[in-house]
């Protein structure tokens, strides 16, 4: 089982968690995503999402965001090992602050939706998903040394203790959160990424948040995508029992989409 410690999800030294980064509101790639999930047979598994589930960045008919969220919320039920973290965007809808990709307003395109599935109620219904985000956990750290989160590294991290009540401070006026929810490289540097991991007793840690071909090394942090890409999509078979030395042992676990 895992053990949630506040905003912190501690995962022990047995079985293997499937990682995945942003969907935004790509139903297609959530259902295979957790298909291959389902399909390991290995007693202890974990499926766990680094955030960003709404806003998709293509047309307005083309964004299941609505759908996919009723999905999860069922399945965070369902599943024991089924986690999901906060993400930029999901910390946007929560903030009230507005979120653009591309020149285009994501968070009004996100109320039309809700405005045509719900009508008059959409505002009852905003409010039932900003609650259930606001649930959601800020990290994993798995008992073998890796550090999961959307983003980041935040500055001046002292502890795992702080990451642990992260979101105690609210969620607007909140340097450290605002950091490890939307800080992309290279605004840091390898050695900041080796710091953070001292820090908060981790060898490795894995994000996504920032678009690549797949898969990306900078350092000891793999930055993966697997929906929403520069390319290629991928996802990470997390060996929970193996030691990590270093991102490139990550690297090893990195899997293809197709």
């Amino acid at each position: 089982m895992s053990d949630q410690g506040g905003d912190v999800i501690k995962l022990p030294r047995r079985g293997l968690a499937v990682l995945a980064s942003d969907l935004h509101g790509n139903l297609k790639d959530f259902h295979k995503l957790l298909q291959i999930w389902k399909n390991i047979p290995v007693k202890d598994k974990y499926l766990i999402f680094t955030g960003d589930f709404i806003h998709a960045m293509g047309t307005k008919e083309a964004d299941k965001s609505l759908e996919l969220l009723e999905e999860i919320h069922l399945d965070c039920k369902k599943y024991p090992g089924f986690h999901l973290l906060l993400g930029n965007h999901e910390w946007a809808t929560i903030t009230g602050n507005p979120v653009y990709k591309g020149g285009v307003n994501q968070s009004l395109i996100f109320e039309k939706l809700l405005k045509d599935k719900y009508g008059s109620q959409w505002k009852v219904k905003l409010d039932e998903y900003t609650s259930f985000f606001k649930k959601l956990p800020v990290a994993v750290k798995t008992s073998n040394g890796v550090f999961i989160s959307h983003s980041g590294p935040p500055e001046n991290v002292r502890s795992l203790q702080q990451i642990m009540n992260i979101t105690r401070r609210g969620y607007s006026a909140n340097q450290s959160l605002f950091e490890l929810l939307w800080r992309r490289y290279p605004e840091y540097s390898k050695q900041d990424v080796d710091q953070f991991l001292e820090a908060v007793g981790c060898q490795a840690m894995m994000v996504g948040h920032t678009p690549v071909d797949g898969y990306k090394l900078y350092g000891n942090q793999l930055i993966i995508s697997s929906s929403y890409t520069k390319g290629r999509k991928v996802y990470v078979e997390l060996d929970l029992e193996k030691k990590i030395k270093n991102g490139g042992d990550l690297k090893k676990m990195v899997r293809y989409l197709h």
